[in-house]
C-alpha cells in the first residue's frame, strides 16, 4: 500500500468511515453460512440443515439450505464484495403449520441488519407426495463486503494518471501529472448521502506528500445495488510534478 492510499484511509477513518485499500480486500474470508442457518433456525426451532435432513430426524417442522450460486462484485477489477444465492426449503406436515413458518422467514429476512445483507428474490410452495410434506421454497441472496465489519464502508484504489506536455524548452523534462483515485462507498440508500458527505469532508483539500495541489473531487456514479446496498464510486484527483535528472 502506497503512502497516498494510506493518507486517504487515515482521513476517512477520522470521519469514522470503515475504509480499506481495495488491493487488500479479502472476500475469501467471508462466511455467510451462519446467517443463512440462523434465519432458518428462527422458524424451525433450530432444525435447519445443509443439503439434506438427518436420517433420524423425528420433528415435523424443519428446513434445508444449499448454495446455488456465487458472484463477486468488482470495482475497476478489484473484488470488494460477494453475493451468494441460496435455496432454502421449509417443510411441515400440514399447510397450516407451514404458513407461519414461511411468513416468519420472510419477516426475519426483512428485519435482518448487520454486515451481511439478505433479501428474498423468489419464492414458491409445493407438496411432496412421497414424504407427505408441504414445502415453502425461497431463493435467498446474501451480500457481504470484503473484510468489512460494518454495513457501510469504503474501498480505495488508484484509477490512473494523465500527464501534461513538457514545460521546458530543452532536453530536460518537467511534467505535471494528474493522479486519479477511486473511493467506492457502500451503504443502504438512506445512509448513502450522509456517507458521501462525510467522505467529501474528509478528503476535499487533503494535502498529500509530493503533491503540488490539494485533493479535488472528480465526480461520482453508481456501480450497482446488491442486497439493498448501493455501491457508489467517487473519483478524486491531485497533481504532482515529475522531472528528468
Amino acid at each position: 500500500m502506497n503512502n497516498t492510499i494510506s493518507a486517504v484511509l487515515d482521513a476517512l477513518a477520522g470521519e469514522a468511515i470503515d475504509a480499506q485499500a481495495s488491493s487488500q480486500a479479502d472476500i475469501g474470508a467471508v462466511d455467510m453460512v451462519p446467517l443463512v442457518r440462523t434465519l432458518g433456525d428462527q422458524v424451525t426451532a433450530g432444525h435447519t440443515y445443509p443439503l439434506r435432513l438427518p436420517p433420524d430426524l423425528e420433528v415435523d417442522q424443519h428446513g434445508v439450505y444449499q448454495l446455488a450460486g456465487r458472484r463477486n462484485i468488482e470495482a475497476d477489477g478489484w473484488t470488494i464484495a460477494r453475493t451468494d444465492t441460496w435455496l432454502v426449503s421449509l417443510r411441515a406436515a400440514s399447510f397450516d403449520a407451514l404458513r407461519p413458518m414461511a411468513d416468519g422467514f420472510v419477516d426475519a429476512v426483512a428485519a435482518h441488519t448487520g454486515p451481511v445483507g439478505a433479501e428474498i428474490t423468489d419464492a414458491a410452495t409445493d407438496y411432496e407426495f412421497d414424504q407427505r410434506q408441504f414445502r415453502a421454497h425461497f431463493e435467498l441472496q446474501t451480500t457481504a463486503l470484503a473484510g468489512a465489519v460494518a454495513p457501510a464502508a469504503a474501498f480505495v484504489h488508484e484509477l490512473g494518471a494523465s500527464a501534461q506536455g513538457n514545460a521546458l524548452a530543452t532536453m530536460a523534462v518537467r511534467q505535471t501529472v494528474t493522479e486519479q483515485m477511486a473511493v467506492v462507498l457502500v451503504a443502504n440508500a438512506l445512509e448513502l448521502e450522509g456517507l458521501r458527505l462525510a467522505a467529501q469532508f474528509a478528503l476535499l483539500g487533503l494535502e498529500l506528500d509530493g503533491a503540488v495541489s490539494p485533493l479535488e473531487y472528480g465526480g461520482g456514479s453508481q456501480l450497482g445495488v446488491f442486497g439493498h446496498q448501493v455501491f457508489w464510486r467517487e473519483t478524486y484527483q491531485y497533481q504532482r510534478v515529475i522531472r528528468s535528472h
